[in-house]
Parts: C-alpha cells; structure tokens; sequence
C-alpha cells in the first residue's frame, strides 16, 4: 500500500542522507527539489497526509479518483493529478486515515 501513490518521496522528511527521518513518515515536508524554470502554481512543500487532517475519507477518495481536491481545485505540481479506481483510491484513503497524525 505505501508505493501505491509513491506518497512518502514528497510527503516524508529526509535527513541529510537522504534517507526518511524515523517517526515522521506523512507528516510534510519542504520539498528538496524544484524545476529548473518557474513553473505556475508549484507547490515548494508537502503537506501532512497521515490521518488526512482537514479531509474526510470521501474527499481523499475523489481527490485520488479525480484530482480533484475538496475545494474543487485540480492539484498543483509537483502533485500529480491521480486517476485511481475506485478500488484503489478507497483503499488509499483508509490507509491514510488509518495513521496517526504527525507532529505538525
């Protein structure tokens, strides 16, 4: 479930190593990377997703099916615009849920 989406590349924190900082898996994160050239509405950090603050389940599962957020915003870069089944998107959705919210 956790390469699903590939959640944890933008979402978790990183040390210096590069490797994810234990106990912080989801919580958000300034991004480390960034495009070469200025690209409209990128976002320069992640937010927390482990236990989905601020969304219910049916928001997220739209989100992933559509790419849609529960503003009726499309996801900005670097975020990819998913398209996930309903299957799939369902059981995304739980499994964030199902986490305990980060420190932030």
């Amino acid at each position: 479930m956790q390469n699903l989406g590939m959640c944890s590349d933008c979402h978790s924190p990183r040390h210096e190593k590069g490797q994810f900082i234990p106990g912080r898996y989801l919580e958000g994160t300034v991004l480390d990377f960034q495009p070469m050239h200025p690209v409209p509405g990128w976002f320069a950090a992640s937010p927390p997703i482990a236990g989905l603050p601020g969304w219910t389940r049916g928001e997220a599962v739209r989100f992933f099916m559509t790419g849609v957020d529960k503003y009726g915003k499309h996801s900005g870069p670097p975020m990819p615009g998913y398209r996930m089944s309903r299957r799939d998107a369902e059981a995304v959705a739980a499994y964030l849920k199902s986490l305990p919210a980060g420190r932030k």
